[in-house]
């Protein structure tokens, strides 16, 4: 298959054992006394606080008794519950429900924990907090006049106009708009001196002659920056050190903020002393936030921290075994993924090319939505008058739900052997290499380095690897935003985007910086790992000279082939990278949606076994599984309908009904309610367990649960205690790698 291990894999487990879970919720009702005891514990406590200091304010309420109505007390206990369960059963790392830690392979598997006490952690200031500080900061005139200012990175040229792309914030969110300013030889004067960095009185003196005094020439450039032409040193970034280590030293060298950076040391003090322990009381952190409150920031305590745990297992190994079947697996998932008929990318290239043929344009020119081809192509519904071309007429319903679907012959085989269980009452589906014979597995569409997240169970004794789809534009996007508290993390990481560049020595490898929203900083932000960077309204750190700016950057296309984009400074084609795990599918400006939507252009960006058009048309689907590997857990979809009854009931009544429906279902005694990437954990044998699923879902049409696979002793141990587990496999294209050291010497 020409792919390769790392030597080292990323373990992710929970905060709590799933033995913990079990021993919670093994009698049939968890009463609100019992619950509350187990959530006297300091750890669970400080959890709570992080994940939602808004709820815990009730939950401290709660736990004293002083909620008096009945209703308002079981909401709280059905939360309380939902925390529990997922810091006892999901890996996803989130603030102190679970965290990660490497290991290496080796020739047995031995992966044992410590106490949670003694798990590390990291915990900064939320980028939300931050950008609005640095903003807050560069409106006092003493700090603004010592500053750097430099060009807004997402400026270009068209015609006699200057575009741009400014921001503001509605409700917290921020909102972008393109503008346009009319250019001028002034304009061109400020902005080329402000390309390396110029204080504001420097830019001003540029302008002053005969005609313009020094009082009109301050106030055009200040009329720059309050138009957002002009960007302060103080602009948030998510490359490079925190943002809060990227603040302090520009804070230093000015005049005047002697006390805004002893309240901002001292901050960082506490966060420190608070990251020696878990279980830290919430004053602490409402302390420090109140303590901040000097600096005359408006705030919102659930936006104020952000945590990362790192587990410190006393040995983490495992047998290299695994990697054979890993493979193996790997490449009958390549079998069952068929490239996708269309994309984005392959619909803007079609514009683009009927647009430009193969001419090449600048980037900036090619995006602009009104004088290029935007980037979302085809996006409206409904019919387009052909009169006036900006009325949508809406399509016609004739009440009837219809649903477009592709069918491949994979998907014959599948509905085959899921009818064939269904008639044989089978829970299982077992494939084989004989179903698949005469499909062929590819690679050559692949990115260069790819992961796997798999879990490892122990099923009736047998040992199995669970693993539904491996893939990802760079094996590095799910390690990257949790570099910046893990050293080794970190220097993993590098070891990935370093093998990327040795991949594609004629091409630039650029980091896309980019924040298109203060709160999503948390998730984008990474240490500096690649070279070159492309700014996008946000700060690089890169030496100037590796910053790859909107002026530089060209697009062109041809007919069948790849949109190709250069650097005109290195004449050298750009590989864009987005090294997290951001969605950025979202509400996206276009050129950020380009550049991110470059990263797997003409490739499968993943491999998996998927149901399809089967997914949502049969009440259960079958386990799958291939070799001991299990591709798809058993599922069930569930019409709300079905379950509405129960919501009247109580008791026993409850018990008897509930047990009737579980078994006529067959759902084991643990199950997922799965709810987009988010799966909570249910004991079908515990009515409150079960009230808390009832209450969740009772507002939906449907709902789908899954099997939990980790029901007996898994490899993660801390004495006794059994965890639940995720493992990052990682892989490089080697056969690439060799070809490429080959042809370069």
């Amino acid at each position: 298959m020409g792919y390769k291990n790392f030597s080292k894999y990323v373990l992710r487990a929970p905060l709590f054992s799933f033995s913990f879970y079990k021993k919670l919720t093994q009698d049939h009702i968890l009463s609100e006394d019992a619950l509350k005891a187990i959530c006297e514990d300091k750890a669970i406590k400080e959890a709570i606080f992080l994940a939602s200091p808004s709820l815990y304010t009730e939950f401290e309420k709660w736990l004293r008794g002083e909620i008096d109505d009945k209703e308002k007390a079981n909401r709280m206990l059905y939360s309380v519950l939902k925390y529990l369960s997922r810091m006892s059963s999901r890996c996803t790392p989130f603030g102190l429900f679970a965290g990660t830690a490497v290991g290496e392979f080796s020739d047995a598997t031995h992966i044992e924990l410590q106490d949670k006490s003694k798990n590390q952690r990291h915990t900064r200031l939320d980028m939300n907090y931050l950008v609005a500080l640095s903003q807050d900061i560069v409106k006092h005139e003493h700090i603004r006049e010592q500053l750097l200012f430099y060009p807004n990175t997402s400026i270009y040229e068209t015609g006699h106009q200057l575009r741009y792309v400014e921001y503001n914030y509605v409700n917290s969110r921020r909102m972008h708009h393109i503008v346009a300013v009319e250019h001028s030889e002034y304009l061109q004067k400020v902005i080329e001196k402000a390309k390396p960095g110029a204080r504001l009185s420097d830019l001003g003196d540029l302008l002053v002659d005969d005609e313009i005094t020094k009082e009109e020439a301050m106030e055009f450039i200040h009329e720059l920056v309050a138009s957002q032409l002009l960007i302060s040193e103080l602009e948030p970034s998510v490359s490079g050190p925190e943002f809060l280590d990227q603040i302090m030293p520009v804070l230093k060298k000015l005049e005047g903020t002697e006390q805004l950076i002893s309240a901002l040391e001292q901050a960082q003090k506490t966060l420190q002393e608070l990251d020696a322990n878990i279980g830290n009381k919430a004053e602490k952190y409402i302390a420090l936030s109140e303590s901040l409150k000097q600096l005359e920031v408006g705030f919102e305590l659930k936006f104020m921290f952000q945590t990362d745990m790192l587990l410190t297992p006393k040995v983490n190994t495992l047998d290299r075994s695994y990697l054979h079947r890993i493979k193996k697996t790997m490449t009958l998932l390549n079998k069952l993924t068929l490239p996708a008929t269309e994309t984005l990318m392959t619909r803007f290239q079609t514009a683009f090319y009927e647009r430009y043929e193969e001419r090449e344009v600048p980037l900036s020119q090619a995006l602009d939505v009104e004088l290029g081809v935007g980037f979302l192509q085809n996006q409206g519904t409904g019919d387009v008058s052909r009169i006036v071309d900006d009325i949508m007429l809406p399509q016609k319903d004739n009440g009837v739900p219809v649903r477009e679907m592709r069918w491949t012959p994979i998907h014959t085989i599948l509905q085959k052997k899921l009818l064939e269980s269904i008639r044989e009452n089978k829970t299982v589906i077992h494939i084989t290499d004989n179903d698949f014979e005469g499909f062929e597995a590819k690679w050559d569409d692949m990115p260069d380095t790819i992961s796997s997240m798999v879990e490892i169970v122990n099923i009736d004794g047998e040992e199995k690897i669970v693993m539904s789809s491996v893939g990802g534009s760079s094996a590095a996007n799910l390690l990257g935003r949790f570099c910046h508290g893990d050293e080794a993390l970190h220097a993993y990481t590098k070891e990935i985007v370093d093998i990327e560049a040795q991949e594609n020595p004629d091409k630039i490898l650029a980091e896309i910086v980019h924040l298109p929203e203060s709160r999503v900083g948390n998730i984008l932000m990474r240490p500096a790992f690649r070279k070159f960077e492309i700014p996008y309204l946000a700060k690089s750190i890169v030496d100037p000279e590796y910053q790859l700016t909107l002026d530089d950057l060209m697009i062109s296309a041809t007919a069948r082939g790849k949109v190709r984009l250069r650097s005109k400074k290195y004449n050298k084609e750009v590989l864009p990278h987005l090294t997290n795990a951001h969605n950025f599918s979202g509400d996206a400006l276009p050129i950020y949606q380009f550049l991110a939507n470059m990263q797997t252009q003409k490739m499968r960006s993943g491999l998996g076994f998927n149901w399809g058009p089967l997914a949502e048309d049969y009440e259960f689907l079958p386990r799958v599984e291939y070799q001991g590997v299990i591709l798809s857990s058993a599922s069930w979809n569930i019409k709300v309908d079905v379950c509405k009854p129960f919501l009247k009931l109580h008791g026993e009544a409850l018990s008897e009904a509930w047990k009737d429906f579980a078994t006529t279902k067959k759902l084991p005694q643990f199950v997922l309610l799965i709810d987009g990437d988010n799966e909570l954990l249910i004991n079908t044998h515990n009515i409150t367990s079960v009230n808390m699923l009832l209450q969740t879902i009772k507002k939906r049409p449907a709902f789908k649960l899954k099997e939990f696979l980790h029901m007996e002793d898994g490899m993660v141990k801390e004495g006794e205690e059994s965890y639940t587990n995720q493992v990052v496999f990682s892989f490089y294209n080697d056969q690439k790698l060799k070809n490429t050291q080959k042809n370069h010497g």
